[in-house]
């Protein structure tokens, strides 16, 4: 992490111990800004600045905000080229654990992945997200308590208990992203007259979930991309049933862990995630589908880390969104029922 990313020669890390990239910024201004109502968007992209004057190109990017109200804020730049959301779960967890305790008490991470999956060269043109303009984008937030994540299970499940293979539950990632979903499809129905074929994407980590042996603490990138497709466009005006959304991406999760659990070909995997992430890149480049995507950063431990001061109480990215979609999600009334 203390070294640079070499891209003329091959594509490697150059481990010179130049060091993480360390800001620290005063803001002037109350930590209540984030925690309530809509994230100020301006202010979350100034916690997380990438520094102009750094020398090469640093893995890792930190900024230590400090509030005049003495909260406290850490902003973090990982680079993807390296990483994936599981690998930074982990440098931010074990910079924890370091900190509360020792350096002795970090469990250290496999750094194996690179004879499974060599680095190359970049499988598509590097895009660079769209410039933060008010006028465009928005960040929104949306709570899900404990109470609304039974009600939408057992909404999910009507009466039939068996609904999903096993008898198994459908899990919290599930349902909301199956809400969020039906909000976005109904918004693009109504745009268009018509239900557009669209199309559910969602990144699976896949360390422990195939027949190689590759462990949980694997540094690097192991994700893939996995698909929930509509077919083609219909007329039909009516609006999708919350308990058909939650299937489609409940068999989406449950075909996708088949898929890769029978995998014991490293070359074969190694093909099917960057395959997905090229038919990804594709499918948000064209308008031939309407593509919803998600990610998921639950399990990772995150708001468990402590780095002395006490557990997160907000964490979130710098991702954004059309604010015309944030809008219409707000007027969904069934959506905001299980919001708060």
């Amino acid at each position: 992490m203390a070294g640079r990313y070499i891209e003329d020669d091959g594509c490697f890390i150059d481990c010179n111990d130049l060091g993480v990239e360390l800001v620290h910024a005063t803001v002037n201004g109350q930590i209540d800004q984030l925690l309530h109502g809509d994230p100020n968007m301006d202010l979350i992209d100034q916690l997380s600045k990438f520094p102009t004057n750094v020398v090469g190109n640093p893995l890792v990017v930190i900024q230590v905000n400090t509030f005049e109200c003495g909260g406290l804020v850490i902003g973090l730049r990982f680079t993807r080229k390296i990483g994936d959301v599981c690998t930074m779960a982990m440098f931010v967890n074990s910079w924890a654990t370091a900190c509360r305790r020792s350096i002795d008490s970090v469990v250290c991470p496999s750094f194996e992945l690179s004879t499974l999956h060599p680095a190359k060269e970049s499988v598509a043109p590097y895009r660079p997200p769209p410039r933060i303009d008010n006028g465009q984008f928005v960040m929104s937030r949306f709570r899900f308590s404990s109470n609304a994540i039974l009600k939408l299970k057992a909404l999910a499940r009507g009466d039939k208990k068996d609904l999903m293979a096993n008898n198994s539950q459908p899990s919290r990632v599930e349902v909301v992203s199956s809400l969020i979903s039906r909000a976005l499809i109904d918004i693009d129905r109504n745009k268009h007259g018509k239900q557009m074929a669209f199309v559910v994407c969602m990144m699976v980590n896949l360390r422990e979930k195939t027949n190689l042996a590759i462990p949980a603490n694997s540094f690097g990138n192991l994700s893939a991309v996995m698909f929930a497709r509509s077919g083609q466009p219909t007329a039909d005006k009516s609006k999708l049933e919350f308990n058909g959304m939650v299937n489609v991406i409940c068999d989406m999760i449950s075909n996708a862990k088949t898929k890769y659990a029978t995998i014991e070909d490293k070359e074969e995997l190694c093909s099917m995630v960057v395959n997905s992430q090229t038919e990804f890149i594709k499918k948000v480049s064209t308008e031939e589908e309407f593509v919803i995507a998600f990610s998921s950063w639950c399990r990772y431990g995150l708001y468990e880390n402590d780095f002395g001061w006490g557990k997160p109480v907000f964490i979130s990215n710098t991702s954004v969104n059309f604010r015309l979609i944030m809008e219409l999600l707000k007027q969904d009334q069934e959506f905001v029922a299980f919001t708060s």
